[in-house]
């Protein structure tokens, strides 16, 4: 019972604290207050005292120079009215008092009217007064009075100006003790108050808080997930008692936390460090930790190799650098290739994700890289099977297109070495009608000549390997480009049209995006059953710009079309609708894998029984806009030419 009621006592506490406190800061305030308060009765009595100077020495000046002595004699006789003036004199150039507070000083020198002015430092003032005409007030070496002393001119008409100096002496311990008393009132009714207030405060302890510190403990015991139930058997104390046991449990539930945060602290730096991608830790361009993912992605052997170098050791390029150091700070950036620099020289390309993140207290970048150097060897040798296998696709076609010109070519020449021989034993020149012949099969044979570099020049465009060489693209030239190539595999199917329209240069690799056309057009050529009728079918290129001022390429067929079911999965690898052997289902998968990284993208239309229609969109490259070309003769109705015999 005893300890109980102690503990209960222990409410007073807070009660008696107050009272304590209420005490320390009245005598603090009253030494504290009182002194600011005299701080303030001086500086404002010196600010009133100064400006009565001001306004009485432009009067006084006023007063000497029309000869009005009485006035000024007046006009300092009615400073003595105000009870804590001491003196106010004024004394000429000589230190003669001219006119006072007091009548019998008038006449009198300074010395022995009033002693204490002619002493120091009152003396100095009073030379700097006359000397730079400016007046000051200020307070007396024991704080009890304010001296002023202003210059003011006797005969400003003369050479040197006569200047004779006021004097004010005003008192300053009645202020500062009317002052102190009322600092004392204040804080006698400001500590009572704060009593009434701690007394209150006690009640509201002793009376209210032991319900509030009941249901603390209880909500304190509910946060740690102890059920109702098992509270209610607890023991019983006070309520101050029954919020320490609450603590102390609480205190415990905060240690077993604790050791579950260091457990999954370590847990999570194993997977930092059995990462296979690299994760490094970056803040304002310095590198701060990196995994040994990392570490050896760089061919590096230790973190601290790395550790505190600049990112841009690490990146060959500053764009790099911006990719990764310009991440928002509110959120992921979307996934970047960024090159790094290995410790051989060699570059390493990897696939970035960075992010903000709080490290070691300070805000920093993460970034989380996954090296897709091989993946993008195989990618490109992928790429470049594709064409091959374009090419192979349309070599038959490509053989008789150059097999053509060449038969025709060889023909001519053996006319022309018969003819030429002929010419020279009958002695004819070239000018005859047999000449005339012999010159019309040489410009066939150059004609014949042209059309085959022309398709040797495509071939090597397609098949060229710089894929990472990027610029300005006509888009026109590259369709051109393609038609040329799939020309072979168009003629016995469908006509080919053009319809160009005026499209902007786009930022592309050439040969990748001639190897998205051509694939394009040969499955829409391949899409039309061979051996129909050529005229009926089509297939049409159409170049558009769209009203973001992007370039689209519509590639339409009028072949068999393609079923609902199978449009969702073309894009998709190894997928095709063609028969065994003819496709690898690659194609379409690697043209959108192209467009989409050129910042496009591709969509698809069909109809089964009516055709297809592929729309390629591509952003702008900021050039100027590249007219539509002319016309070009479809191929089903090529002009004619010399056949192979």
């Amino acid at each position: 019972m005893a300890g109980q009621r102690t503990r209960g006592y222990l409410l007073l506490l807070p009660f008696l604290l107050l009272v304590a406190y209420a005490v320390a800061l009245g005598l603090h305030t009253l030494r504290h207050e009182g002194n600011a308060r005299l701080l303030g009765v001086e500086e404002s009595t010196a600010k009133k005292v100064t400006l009565r100077m001001a306004r009485m020495q432009m009067a006084l000046a006023r007063n000497l120079k029309s000869g009005q002595l009485a006035a000024v004699r007046a006009r300092i006789s009615e400073l003595g009215a105000d009870p804590h003036v001491r003196v106010a004199l004024l004394v000429d150039d000589q230190d003669l008092v001219l006119a006072s507070t007091r009548l019998e000083l008038i006449g009198k020198p300074l010395q022995e009217a009033w002693p204490e002015l002619a002493q120091p430092p009152y003396t100095e003032r009073a030379a700097h007064a006359r000397t730079d005409w400016t007046g000051s007030v200020d307070v007396s070496p024991d704080g009890g009075q304010l001296v002023g002393s202003y210059p003011v001119f006797l005969n400003p008409d003369t050479t040197p100006p006569r200047v004779g100096l006021l004097f004010l002496q005003h008192d300053l311990l009645a202020l500062k003790a009317a002052s102190r008393q009322e600092t004392q009132r204040t804080v006698v009714q400001a500590t009572f108050l704060f009593l009434l207030l701690a007394a209150g405060i006690g009640v509201l302890f002793h009376v209210i808080l032991g319900r509030r510190l009941q249901k603390l403990a209880d909500d304190v015991r509910n946060q740690m997930g102890v059920a109702p139930s098992a509270q209610s058997e607890l023991p019983r104390t006070d309520a101050l008692g029954n919020l320490g046991l609450a603590i102390d449990e609480l205190a415990a539930e905060i240690g077993r936390n604790r050791q579950r945060l260091e457990e999954n602290e370590e847990r999570f730096q194993t997977l930092i460090e059995r990462s296979p991608d690299a994760i490094l830790i970056h803040r304002e361009g310095q590198l701060v930790f990196i995994n040994p993912a990392g570490v050896s992605m760089l061919g590096y052997e230790r973190a601290e190799e790395l550790q505190g170098r600049p990112m841009e050791a690490l990146l060959p390029s500053s764009d790099e650098e911006e990719t990764l150091t310009g991440a928002p700070l509110e959120a992921a950036s979307a996934a970047a290739e960024v090159e790094w620099q290995h410790r051989s020289g060699r570059k390493v390309l990897g696939e970035v994700v960075a992010f903000p993140l709080v490290f070691d207290g300070k805000p920093a970048v993460v970034s989380i890289v996954r090296d897709v150097t091989e993946r993008k060897a195989v990618q490109t040798r992928l790429r470049a099977a594709d064409r091959m296998v374009s090419l192979g696709t349309l070599a038959a076609g490509v053989a008789h297109e150059i097999n053509n010109p060449l038969s025709f070519m060889l023909s001519n020449l053996r006319f022309i070495d018969d003819e030429l021989r002929a010419l020279m034993e009958e002695g004819q020149s070239l000018a005859s009608e047999r000449g005339r012949e012999v010159r019309e099969a040489l410009q066939e044979t150059l004609v014949g000549g042209n059309r085959v570099n022309d398709i040797v020049k495509d071939l090597k465009t397609f098949a060229r390997s710089n894929e990472e060489r990027y610029g300005q693209v006509n888009v026109h030239e590259v369709l051109d480009l393609c038609a040329n190539i799939a020309r072979s595999e168009l003629r016995h199917r469908a006509r080919l049209v053009k319809e160009y329209g005026t499209l902007p240069p786009v930022l592309a690799n050439e040969s990748r995006l001639g190897q998205v056309f051509l694939n394009l057009i040969v499955n829409a050529a391949q899409a039309i059953p061979e051996g129909g009728d050529v005229k009926a079918n089509e297939v049409r290129l159409t170049t558009t710009q769209d009203a973001q001022g992007w370039a689209v390429v519509a590639v339409k067929d009028t072949g068999t079309g393609i079923s609902p079911e199978n449009l969702g999965r073309l894009f998709d690898p190894f997928f095709t609708t063609k028969p065994a052997g003819v496709g690898t289902g690659l194609g379409l998968s690697i043209c959108h894998g192209i467009i989409v990284a050129l910042g496009g993208r591709i969509t698809v239309e069909s109809e089964l029984g009516k055709g297809s229609t592929f729309r390629v969109f591509l952003p702008p490259a900021g050039g100027g806009a590249v007219a539509a070309l002319p016309e070009q003769t479809p191929v089903a109705s090529e002009q004619k030419r010399p056949e192979a015999s």
